[in-house]
């Protein structure tokens, strides 16, 4: 194992107004860890991955990526980065995939792969093209290429963001409750693309409430509660003995 961490989060406070949210989280992640995020609705689990790339700013808290800790300042009430470059150096290697696909609807599937490797990563035009047929192959849509994110359904939708998040060659993937939005019946094809990008050794954060896929799939779990990371381990440890009495009840309301 890698002795630097791809990712480590120290700390992690987010307040909204009056109410702290996240109340020091710290967590570390290498190179081919699969990490879930578990925890009830309101536990905090989606505001702690949005702080990871500053979709939302934490109010306290340091984050490291490959060993280089992001220069955060304070702000009115929130840290905001002191070196947009570096923010966006960060953000280009922390893929996100988000529950609602943002897809771009005005844009072919083909389209909406190409558009960051082409304009922000700046790479040529037919090695972009090739690699975003080869992962449209991939996630089992090639023959989708030409089609609108209208036409297609919530599931393959999802298939495609993910498409787009792998083209931009991400160190991490962030996944937001990526199967949430979706029909009972289009749940597995997305899990099925991650379970494969697991096997492939990806470095992945998950939130999600899907209990057999973070059981099968991750090296590490982590359950929040109130803000706090109430209990964390291997698969084994959090779903077959977990030691909080918080985290059992959880468990067992699920299983």
């Amino acid at each position: 194992m890698a002795t630097t961490p791809a990712l480590e989060l120290i700390n992690i406070h987010k307040t909204f107004g009056d109410v702290e949210v996240l109340k020091g989280i710290s967590l570390k992640a290498y190179d081919g860890d699969v990490i879930s995020i578990l925890g009830s609705s309101g536990s905090g689990k989606s505001t702690f991955l949005r702080c990871i790339n500053l979709l939302e700013n934490p109010t306290q808290g340091q984050m490291i990526f490959n060993g280089s800790e992001l220069d955060l300042v304070r702000g009115d009430v929130d840290l905001v980065p002191n070196n947009m470059k570096q923010l966006t150096q960060m953000r280009q290697k922390i893929g996100f995939v988000f529950q609602s696909f943002n897809l771009w609807p005005h844009m072919t599937i083909l389209q909406n792969i190409v558009e960051g490797p082409l304009h922000v990563l700046k790479r040529p035009k037919h090695e972009v093209m090739a690699y975003a047929e080869h992962l449209l192959e991939k996630v089992g849509i090639a023959e989708k290429k030409h089609m609108y994110p209208n036409q297609l359904s919530g599931g393959q939708q999802q298939r495609v963001a993910i498409a787009r998040t792998l083209a931009m060659d991400p160190q991490v993937i962030l996944f937001d409750e990526p199967t949430s939005a979706l029909d009972p019946e289009l749940v597995g094809e997305v899990l099925g693309v991650m379970r494969n990008l697991a096997d492939e050794g990806r470095t992945m954060l998950i939130v999600t409430h899907e209990m057999n896929f973070a059981r099968e799939v991750s090296s590490d779990v982590v359950f929040l509660h109130q803000g706090k990371v109430e209990e964390k381990g291997t698969p084994e440890e959090v779903f077959g003995s977990p030691k909080s009495e918080r985290c059992k009840a959880f468990i067992s309301s699920v299983f």
